[in-house]
């Protein structure tokens, strides 16, 4: 075997695992495993923050022979005991239900074979060893960089599949050399319960917890480090990261913060960096292959489908389906590269006249994007019952809309005005529905996925009928006073400006 596999070392959290000699070391000191047992970890570290089914362990670890699922349980539990998994909440082995198990920690290979908790990282530190395909946001990384750099603490803000860890990630490589390579990513999407973020972050940081005030602790042992620390994926243990970082910042001035969520952690230091979609070609603009190539939605939809094709040239007679496509999936990164399979696949014009962005899917994704669909249904569950019904029952809307049209066609079904104005202010900061400040107005907007999806939930509740009948109930009064409106000016010379604004205000 040759020597670089024999002393192959990985090293997560305060924990050294030596494949070649096949022992686990804590602080230098062997800890006792058996066979089996290594072999799973093994196999877990080796792919860090993946999903390992069951079936796949078992049949790695056993293979040629039939088991009970019941073994690998005994052997897991051994695992979690010899990492003093879940005390101080410290969590390495996270069990997805109905799905397999992880290793929730950050894993790299030591400096020189060996690596001391105060050794310098590399230039990459604890940043993920993923490879990255980042279009059209070289600028934003910079920005970013600079907002960090100036204020030490700033959350990416968006919804599902915009882009936000690549970002996080490009901004932790650009600032590695800057922090002495102390630039830790903590990916909180495997959680399940608040009280082990502060364990996932001393993980990462290669501390452990000890004490039953966890923020304090992890204050305290980080001291006057100079850190980036990137808490990714906040949105389902907001509270409890909100309270951590506030702490951090406030208490470690040497300590920087950048978050991703759908909605903002609301504290103390936090400044918003809200990532936009990916610029697409509008249904009005020139549609040869240059133009559109100029667009990054395009340019990464055409270099995802080269990646799976082999090769991809896109002609002026093809462009005009690139850019619809584009504008179908609202130009979100996520949504472009999963679209990519099946246009290597089945090419532009199949892919376009069958395309259900919800179904589009990627195997080797992490779980909640290996489709649009279940990436909304991450956002959706974490939402309250009002505002998942207001978000399923504003569907009908397939432009901009207001308040009031969303108050008349939500009212009368069981929610109040108040209801509905903090549910379409939940919806906002959660990043399900977009808005802007326009002339004193507050037009909203779904994306168009977002509408899909909300509407198969009005389906699901059996409410499209009576839905859409308030829907073009709203829709006819309100082009009842714009005639009205139209009508009473056509004599002066405001009409043009009312039938321009007309246009343009949204429902």
């Amino acid at each position: 075997m040759h020597g670089s596999v024999v002393h192959r070392k990985l090293t997560f959290g305060p924990f050294e695992l030596s494949i070649g000699e096949r022992l686990l070391r804590r602080d230098g000191r062997v800890l006792p495993l058996g066979d089996r047992a290594l072999d799973i970890l093994t196999y877990l570290a080796e792919r860090p923050g993946e999903v390992i089914a069951k079936q796949e362990l078992i049949d790695h670890v056993w293979s040629g022979v039939t088991v009970e699922e019941g073994s690998l349980r005994v052997h897991v539990a051994a695992i979690r005991k010899a990492l003093g998994d879940g005390q101080f909440g410290n969590r390495y082995i996270a069990n997805i239900k109905g799905r397999g198990y992880s290793l929730v920690s950050t894993v790299v290979p030591p400096l020189g074979g060996t690596e001391s908790r105060n050794a310098k990282f590399s230039p990459q530190g604890r940043l993920p060893v993923r490879p990255i395909m980042m279009i059209g946001r070289e600028t934003v990384v910079a920005e970013v960089s600079e907002k960090l750099r100036n204020e030490r603490f700033v959350t990416l803000l968006g919804p599902g599949g915009i882009g936000k860890t690549t970002i996080a990630l490009a901004v932790g490589r650009a600032a590695a050399e800057e922090f002495g390579g102390e630039v830790h990513f903590v990916d909180l999407e495997s959680l399940t319960e608040p009280r082990h973020v502060a364990g996932a972050v001393a993980t990462s940081l290669g501390l452990a917890l000890t004490s039953k005030d966890p923020g304090r602790e992890l204050v305290d042992l980080v001291g006057s480090r100079k850190l980036l620390i990137i808490l990714d994926n906040c949105e389902h243990v907001i509270e409890t990261v909100a309270l951590l970082a506030e702490q951090l910042y406030q208490e470690s001035e040497h300590v920087y913060l950048l978050t991703t969520s759908r909605e903002l952690l609301k504290v103390g230091g936090e400044h918003c960096w809200r990532v936009l979609a990916l610029d697409f070609p509008l249904d009005d603009s020139e549609q040869t292959a240059d133009s559109v190539l100029r667009y990054p939605a395009v340019q990464l939809l055409a270099r995802r489908v080269a990646a799976r094709a082999g090769s991809f040239i896109l002609t002026d007679e093809e462009a005009p389906f690139v850019a619809e496509m584009c504008r179908k999936l609202d130009g979100i990164p996520l949504a472009i590269e999963l679209a990519a399979g099946q246009v290597a696949a089945l090419g532009l014009k199949s892919t376009l006249a069958r395309l259900e962005p919800l179904e589009l899917a990627h195997r080797s994704a992490v779980v909640r994007h290996q489709t649009l669909k279940a990436t909304l249904d991450w956002s959706y569950n974490l939402l309250s019952d009002v505002e998942r019904i207001v978000l399923r029952r504003i569907s009908p809307f397939v432009d901009q809309f207001s308040l009031e049209g969303a108050r008349y066609v939500v009212g009368e079904l069981g929610i109040g005005n108040g209801e509905i104005f903090d549910a379409i202010t939940g919806l906002v900061e959660k990043s399900l529905i977009a808005t802007r400040i326009y002339e004193m107005q507050a037009p909203y907007r779904l994306l168009d996925t977002t509408r899909a999806y909300a509407f198969e939930k009005l389906e699901e509740h059996a409410e499209v009928d009576v839905v859409l009948r308030r829907y073009g109930e709203y829709v006819a009064g309100y082009l009842e006073s714009q005639r009205v409106a139209l009508l009473e000016c056509e004599e002066t010379d405001k009409s043009s400006r009312v039938l321009q604004t007309a246009r343009h205000l949204p429902l």
